[in-house]
């Protein structure tokens, strides 16, 4: 739904683009490709590379804990025949209720990691923009577009602002160690 409306938005602003030129004089028009500078870019690595570390570390927990939930299985089953009705039913309790809490802590991992990345990514996007805000002006575009979103099907080589963008930013982040 979303994409849907940016679509037709894009494509109303692409119509008016092309109309206004002959209306209000010569309009220039750009692209950068934020998902490209964000994979590119040394702070889109460096925080992909420190959210990979994390999720591994909550991962081994995650495992550590699957791993002690497997034993705990075995040993009902092995054992169901020796112990009494009331110890079965303590076990399996203990059992359900550590499978619950496993549950819980992976799906609380989930969206610790999910919310960690699009806040990192937020961050480093709000940065493109100011840059990218930068070098509108700076080269006199009336308008920029994001060219990831897919409403771009073509446009000029020479208007592409990404690798400036990436070379910005990793200036910037470099310098300021971010």
């Amino acid at each position: 739904m979303i994409k849907r409306v940016m679509q037709v938005s894009l494509a109303i602003l692409i119509t008016f683009a092309l109309v206004l030129p002959a209306v209000a004089g010569t309009q220039k028009i750009g692209y950068a490709n934020l998902q490209k500078a964000l994979n590119e870019c040394e702070a889109g690595r460096a925080a992909k590379e420190s959210l990979q570390k994390k999720a591994e570390g909550l991962e081994a927990d995650l495992n550590a804990k699957q791993e002690e939930l497997k034993k705990m299985k075995a040993e009902i089953d092995s054992k169901r025949s020796i112990w009494n009705k009331e110890t079965v039913n303590a076990k399996e309790e203990l059992f359900v209720n550590k499978s619950r809490a496993f549950e819980a802590q992976f799906r609380a991992y989930n969206e610790e990691i999910n919310s960690t990345k699009q806040a990192e990514e937020a961050a480093i996007i709000d940065e493109f923009a100011g840059i990218v805000e930068e070098l509108a002006k700076k080269r006199g575009y009336t308008y920029v577009l994001e060219r990831s979103l897919g409403g771009l099907l073509y446009a000029s080589p020479d208007d592409d602002l990404t690798t400036e963008v990436i070379k910005i930013h990793n200036n910037r982040f470099s310098k300021r160690g971010r």
